[in-house]
């Protein structure tokens, strides 16, 4: 078995795999079962994936970055901000949802990433985040 990308439990990981590009760029993927518990609620007859969704498979994967340029994969580490969001279009059940993060600026325990998610040729969000790792004990 491989070592989880994030320090989320099964039911909240909402990242399949991730590669990095560079220590400032990398692409995660996150495939949408159609059994996914949310799906049958959100919406009835018409299931799409919910945009806080979109935007943690987005966290997680800049975490992914983050955790993999500092050999830190499963440190936590916490959505500080969320900005300049925009949710572009829908992801439905069946859909492989990819994300690519790029690293702009690092402040220490902070650092913000642009990020832009597509389903197949469609984008669903595009976005900045500001993510903050936690101190050590």
């Amino acid at each position: 078995m491989n070592a989880p990308l994030t320090p989320h439990g099964s039911g909240f990981r909402f990242l399949d795999s991730f590669t990095s590009d560079s220590p400032t760029s990398g692409t995660g993927t996150y495939f949408l079962h159609p059994d996914l518990p949310f799906f049958t609620d959100h919406f009835p007859g018409h299931p799409l994936m919910p945009a806080v969704f979109v935007i943690e498979s987005a966290a997680q994967t800049a975490g992914a970055l983050w955790g993999h340029t500092n050999n830190s994969p499963t440190t936590p580490i916490f959505v500080a901000s969320v900005d300049q969001f925009r949710i572009q279009g829908p992801a439905f059940p069946g859909d492989q949802l990819v994300t690519r993060v790029e690293l702009v600026k690092e402040l220490g325990t902070l650092a913000m990433f642009d990020v832009e998610s597509r389903a197949g040729d469609r984008p669903v969000a595009r976005g900045r985040l500001t993510m903050s790792r936690q101190l050590a004990d």
